[in-house]
């Protein structure tokens, strides 16, 4: 595709994203105005409440409680030896890349911990849905390695999986205190192997399948199942939580998806508004889960 048609693609692709823009609002208010779903019309109803928001709202979630979470709350330290910008979260030190700066470091922070709220449809656990004492973890788009973090005390061994050169020093001084049990893994997950990439299916062909798996790579999370199918289909014990935001029509799609390999499909609360097609509202993160029930003897 040559250079060209790529920008005339990308105008035409925006005037229509702009098109579609107006009347948006009045497009919400037909569909869902007289929905008895409580958290559609908790959604909606903030919409109503704030005509001066332009729309739609992107990653910003559709609550009041968005607003409890301010990036100048956040407190940035410097570690001496290393140079490094940190914070502390739950007295646990999280590392930055050298060239952030404290103000990235303070809107990083604030986006994550309002990510991980408990009201937020960009939570990776959920009521019911949770690691155990034990389980091995995989984190694929690691990041800062905050989640991880969270849950690192009950996992027996965690993989960060994060390609992005920038991240592997702070993940390591993040992740330093846990030594051996934490691996940060410096490759994308997706459906083949070799070229900075590695599947699931051979990168656990020899090592302890895991419990629980998160997934945020920015839409490409169906090539991460796709390189995935063989542990997806013999994991006995297998939580995964599967961010489906970025696109769509994909929690529907994996919702299939996982049903028909008999998992049970949940959901994080609430809802993005992200699109200007339908569904205008989208689920944040699918929970898939499969426990296989202890046989008891008669």
């Amino acid at each position: 595709m040559s250079n060209v048609f790529k920008s005339f693609l990308a105008a035409a692709q925006h005037a229509w994203f702009l098109q579609r823009k107006k009347g948006l609002r009045q497009r919400i208010q037909r569909q869902y105005g007289n929905s008895q779903d409580a958290e559609i019309r908790e959604a909606v109803g903030f919409i109503e409440h704030h005509p001066e928001l332009e729309l739609p709202l992107g990653m910003t979630p559709p609550y009041e409680w968005v607003s409890e979470y301010a990036a100048r709350n956040v407190r940035v330290e410097k570690d001496e030896s290393t140079g490094l910008l940190y914070v502390r979260v739950n007295n646990n030190r999280v590392f930055f890349p050298r060239k952030a700066t404290p103000a990235n470091v303070q809107q990083a922070v604030a986006i994550g911990q309002l990510e991980q709220d408990p009201r937020s449809p960009h939570r990776y656990v959920g009521d019911g849905f949770n690691v155990e004492s034990g389980d091995v973890g995989v984190f694929i788009g690691a990041s800062d390695g905050l989640f991880c973090l969270s849950l690192i005390d009950r996992l027996s061994k965690a993989y960060l999986f994060e390609p992005n050169t920038d991240w592997q020093e702070p993940l390591h001084a993040t992740f330093a205190p846990w030594g051996d049990k934490v691996e940060v893994v410096p490759l994308a997950v997706g459906s083949r192997d070799g070229g900075g990439q590695v599947s699931l299916d051979h990168f656990f062909r020899d090592r302890t399948s895991p419990n629980f798996i998160q997934v945020d790579v920015d839409g490409l999370e169906q090539d991460v199942l796709n390189g995935a199918r063989d542990l997806l289909r013999n994991s006995s014990k297998l939580r995964l939580s599967l961010c489906t935001y970025h696109k769509r029509l994909d929690f529907p799609l994996f919702a299939s998806q996982l049903g028909m390999m008999g998992y049970t499909i949940e959901h994080s609360p609430g809802f993005f508004f992200i699109g200007v097609r339908k569904p205008y509202f989208r689920r944040g993160v699918l929970y898939a889960s499969r426990i296989a029930k202890l046989k008891t003897s008669s």
